[in-house]
């Protein structure tokens, strides 16, 4: 029952639309993402947000002080040739780090668990007006329409219910039936996030 009700109560909007877009370097704290970076905009071989707003598909996303989101991830790679990741500058001093095309980041479970950083999905254009559905243990629990920009992954919640003890999948799916999912699972210290398609 508690399960249902934290997965239940897995969206809530956050933040505006996504803000003006950059890239960081070749990793995220000391790891490697993909190719040297760009001296502006985005590495032209790698897959970018499409020219609508937001990603062309769903992404995993990290949120807060730039010290910080680096501090919450212990590895993130490409396991795709598409695998990316993009840097966006928000208001006071926050970043959000978003995780383009198919990529596995590892957390620290424990760092995640303070709430300093946040966890979330964001929709670009191409996939409003599909749906998300929550499954825990390949069980659907909750599912909702999909909405244009950030909204918030309750990964505390979540953690604390036991919810990611078991594997947690989100699963979107546009109108034009493109599918986009994100599992998660703690195993032990590091919170597991895989996307794909």
């Amino acid at each position: 029952m508690v399960m249902a009700l934290v997965a239940l109560s897995f969206f809530t909007h956050a933040d505006s639309l996504m803000g003006p877009s950059g890239t960081g370097g070749d990793t995220v704290g000391s790891l490697p993402m993909m190719a040297p970076p760009p001296s502006s905009g985005i590495d032209a071989g790698a897959v970018t947000p499409s020219n609508s707003i937001g990603p062309d598909r769903p992404a995993f996303a990290l949120v807060g002080l730039e010290s910080e989101v680096l501090a919450a991830i212990v590895d993130a790679y490409p396991t795709g040739p598409d695998g990316c990741f993009e840097r966006v500058v928000l208001p006071n001093g926050r970043v959000r780090y978003l995780f383009l095309g198919h990529v596995d980041v590892l957390l620290d479970r424990a760092f995640m668990s303070t709430g300093r950083v946040r966890a979330q999905t964001v929709v670009g254009l191409p996939f409003v007006g599909g749906v998300a559905t929550i499954s825990v243990a390949n069980i659907p629990r909750a599912s909702e329409p999909l909405a244009l920009g950030p909204k918030e992954l309750k990964i505390q919640q979540l953690d604390a219910a036991g919810v990611l003890d078991q594997v947690f999948r989100w699963h979107a799916l546009s109108l034009q039936s493109q599918h986009r999912v994100i599992y998660i699972k703690a195993v032990g210290t590091i919170l597991r996030v895989e996307q794909r398609d």
